[in-house]
Parts: structure tokens; sequence; C-alpha cells
């Protein structure tokens, strides 16, 4: 074996969540917590790694929403004045827990992390943490993908081929507005395939997407490389596989990820606390959450209870698994290779990034050190997926099998009998949507700006949060509301151009409340000529 490299690429999505006149909603935490568990220590690792010398290799795909999201100025003010309520919450909790050396070790620990964040997202990233990433890519260290504008499950829409150029132009929009490269790849939401899609995908001039290993297998024929190196489509198209089964061994129960000594992130004091203390940080009344002090590992102690969280006993199997995980990578692809008489092989892990950090509060750390050991033993690199094509041995001509990374591996989780009723209103929306811009092709000042935003809400009554969110009882009530205010605010406009009357005072308000995609044109929805 001469050439054998991991490829981590990971999924960065989050709900758009934006509220200007509700501060303080359950779901805007959701997407504090990100930041400071995964966002923040991310680009603190890879600047550890850059300064060390070690040449760290990650791929990302950062959903337009998102980005829309860590570019706002209101929500960058309330993260800042969250992290202000939670370093003040956490030097009142030293006192507290002044008699109880343990957990004050514990608690003197998350405050500094917190501190550290507030001080990197004011006053190094200077509330634009998307900047540095851009950094990162310009200098090849990062791969940066571009995907749809919202994450829409693609599959569902392919008879509607307006509706996936419309997703696909805007994503393309708002990555030109926050990222410097020229996105040779692109992330399919869900990892969700369709024959079909290559054509698509290649007249936009992306060379190659990722879809799970099922739909490589189940191919149509297999390519004879298996998983181990990009497939091509028969336009040349090249597909990636997500290696299932090294994902399962890192994420699943049981794996890399599941040690009793890390941190139980799901044990936060923001469930335990009684409302007096928690009114620091938050309103009880609008809903529980994390608040990012968690005091104790998933490990039990002789008497049932939870043990307090040591960081030096997670940090010291961190370095264990590293090593493991390496050797049990270059086992498998020292046999891949063998098997194709030593061709170059590739093992691509695909995660989402809530993984490392907001999940597994030690996954960042332990991407850092297997980097590290990467460097300094020289059988297995680290590399980006681009890098990856030149390497393809691949002569097979093949057919993916419709797939996705989801849990039953299809779409089962995107229609059922839990949102399945959501369908006949994007649906018909989007066709309306069509027909508007077939309309109203030259329209511009007030109708522009409503046509606009009626492509905006339906882009966001697209997105599969929605949908999945449908399936759990705990979020369902919100997915109801943010897609029936994305059909409601549609319907508004559409009857409105029939009218021929469009209330302004109602368009502002609306683009005041849902203000991502300000550079949207409403004529991506025309149809082809």
């Amino acid at each position: 074996m001469h050439d054998a490299s991991l490829i981590f690429v990971l999924d960065a999505q989050l709900p758009f969540v934006r509220h200007p006149e509700e501060p303080g909603r359950m779901e805007e935490s959701g997407y504090f917590t990100a930041l400071s568990e995964t966002y923040l220590p991310l680009l603190r690792s890879c600047t550890a790694l850059e300064t060390g010398g070690i040449p760290f290799k990650l791929a990302i795909a950062f959903s337009p929403l998102l980005c829309e999201m860590l570019a706002d100025p209101l929500l960058q003010q309330r993260y800042v004045d969250f992290l202000d309520r939670t370093i003040a919450f956490g030097e009142a909790e030293l006192d507290r827990k002044d008699s109880d050396p343990e957990r004050r070790a514990v608690v003197e620990r998350q405050l500094k992390r917190q501190k550290t964040n507030r001080h990197e997202f004011v006053e190094i990233y200077e509330k634009n943490i998307l900047k540095k990433f851009d950094y990162f890519a310009t200098h090849g260290y990062m791969e940066i993908l571009a995907t749809t504008a919202t994450p829409c499950f693609l599959p569902l829409y392919v008879d509607i081929p307006e509706a996936i150029n419309a997703q696909i132009e805007t994503g393309l929009i708002i990555y030109r507005k926050h990222f410097t490269a020229v996105p040779a790849g692109f992330w399919l939401p869900a990892m969700a395939w369709k024959d079909g899609l290559e054509k698509v995908l290649k007249s936009y001039g992306f060379m190659y997407t990722l879809v799970d290993s099922h739909a490589l297998l189940f191919a149509d024929p297999p390519p004879k490389t298996g998983i181990f190196s990009p497939a091509v489509c028969e336009n040349g198209f090249s597909v990636f596989a997500r290696d299932t089964l090294a994902c399962a061994a890192l994420a699943e129960s049981g794996g890399i990820a599941d040690r009793d000594v890390y941190l139980d992130v799901e044990h936060d004091i923001g469930f335990e606390y009684d409302e007096e203390l928690l009114s620091a940080l938050f309103s009880v009344e609008l809903g529980r959450r994390k608040t990012g002090y968690c005091y104790h590992s998933r490990r039990k102690t002789g008497e049932g209870e939870p043990a307090v969280y040591r960081v030096d006993e997670a940090e010291a199997c961190l370095d264990d698994v590293v090593s493991s995980f390496v050797h049990d990578r270059l086992a498998v692809l020292k046999k891949a290779s063998k098997a194709l008489d030593d061709a170059p092989v590739t093992d691509v892990l695909a995660l989402p990034a809530s993984f490392f950090g907001q999940e597994w509060h030690e996954g960042v750390l332990w991407f850092e050190k297997l980097a590290r050991y990467v460097a300094e033993n020289g059988d297995l690199s680290l590399s980006l997926p681009f890098s990856r094509l030149s390497a393809q041995e691949n002569e097979r001509i093949t057919t993916p099998y419709y797939s996705s990374w989801l849990p039953g591996g299809y779409a089962e989780e995107v229609l059922n009998s839990s949102n399945d009723w959501m369908y006949p209103f994007v649906r018909k929306a989007t066709l309306r949507m069509i027909d508007l811009a077939e309309r109203f092709p030259d329209d511009d000042s007030l109708k522009e700006r409503a046509l606009n935003m009626a492509a905006r809400e339906l882009l966001l009554s697209q997105s599969m949060d929605w949908f999945l969110m449908m399936n759990r009882q705990d979020q369902g009530s919100y997915a109801r509301e943010r897609f029936e205010d994305s059909i409601r605010s549609f319907t508004v406009v559409y009857e409105s151009l029939g009218s021929n009357f469009i209330s302004t005072e109602w368009l502002t308000r609306t683009e005041k409340r849902d203000n991502f995609f300000p550079e949207i044109n409403y004529r991506v929805y025309s149809k082809r000529k």
C-alpha cells in the first residue's frame, strides 16, 4: 500500500431560529450552544494545529442558512449577551461550589472555556467566525463544499427541476457572499441521492458529491473499488461514499465516542437546577435548555451516583482511542489496497458537525489529537476530497442507488405519517412560485421585493429540518409553527399579486423578521428555455 488517506467531512447546518421580537427562545439557545461547543472550539484546534505546523485537512459544508445566522448582527450580539450571562453565572457557581473542590475544578474549567469563547469571538473573529473558516480554506487546510440554500431533501423534488435549480443557485449566491474559493464539491442534504442529480450538479460546474455507502454497494454496477475510491457516473461526475461502518465505530453506542470517562453533556444543570438559580441564564417558563455547565462523567460511582468529570482521565482515554482508531482504519485500507493491486485508497468519514463538541464534548480535541498522530506516523494521511479525484482508478461507469444517510437509509424520516401533511402545501407553493416567476419576469420595486420574499419563504418551507422535527414530540410544535409561518407568508404574496395590492407595512415587517438571503433573485424559479 503506497497511498492511503482519511477524509473527514462535516455537515454544518442548523434550523433557522432567528426571532427578533422574541429574545430568549429555547431554539435560539441551541444555536448559541453550537457556537460554544462546536465551531469556536474547532477553530481553536485548527489554529493550534496550524501554529504547530501540523498539515491537517478537513472538509466542511456550511448550510447557507447557518452562514446567514453567523453573519447576522442581531444574533452576534445576542450570543455575546449569552456569553456574558454564562460567565457571570459561572463566577457565582464558583462561590456555590467553594466547599466541593472536585466540582469547583470542573466549574473553573468550563468558566475558562466560556471566557475564551468570548475573547475569541469578540476580539479575534470580530463576531464573524466565517472569515476564519475562509482563511483556512484559502490556505489549503479546509475545503468548503457548496450545498442547497436550505437543507432540502432533493429526491422528493426531482419532478420539479425548477425547485432543485432554485435551491442550488441560491445556495451558490450565498456561498460566494461568505467564501472566497470556488467550490468543487457539493453536499447533498442528508446525502440524499437519486439518479439524475449528477447531471444537474455537473451542469453547475461541480465535480463531485458524497453519498452513503449503500448508494455504491447497491449501484448498477457496483464500482470495482467499492467505497474506497470515488466512483464515476456516466457523465464523468464523481461520487465519494461515506464509510458507514467507520462512522458507526466512532459515533454509535459502544463506539469510540462512548466512554464512561467522557463528559455527560445530557447531565446539564439547565435541566436540574431550580428556577431561581437558572433565572440568571434564561427563563425556565420558555423551556429548559443546555447551559454548558455539566459536572459529571458518564461513569457511576459505587453508590450508583454520577461521578464527577475528570478532564485528565478523559484526555488520557483520547490518546488511546486515537491510536486504536488509526490502527483499525489503516488495517482496513491496507486490506482494500491489496485487493485492488495497491491502488490508492480513501476512507471517507462524514458526520454532522454537531457530533464534535455538542454530542461528544471531547470530539474536537479528538480530531486535533488524531491530526497530530497521523502527522507523526507516515502510513496514513488526512486529505481533502478534491485532492483524491486524481487518485480514482475506476474504469467502470456506475449509477449510484437511491439512498440517504438518515437512519432508515432512504426517506422514511422525511416522509411518513407525522409529516406527510406538509408536502401538499410545499409542492403547491413551489408550482405557484414557478408560475409567478413566469408571469412577472421583469418586475421591479415593490413587486420584486414581494416576489423575492415569496421565494425566501418557499425555500425555508422546503427545509428538511421542519419535516424531521415533526418526528419528535418535543420539537413538533416549533416545526409546525415555522413551516406554517413560511407557507402563510408565501400565500400572502401570491394572493396580493393576484389582487394587485401589497401591504408595504406587512412586507417590511416580514423582511425584518426573515432577513436571510437578501441577495435572492426570485427568477431562479423561472423555467429554463
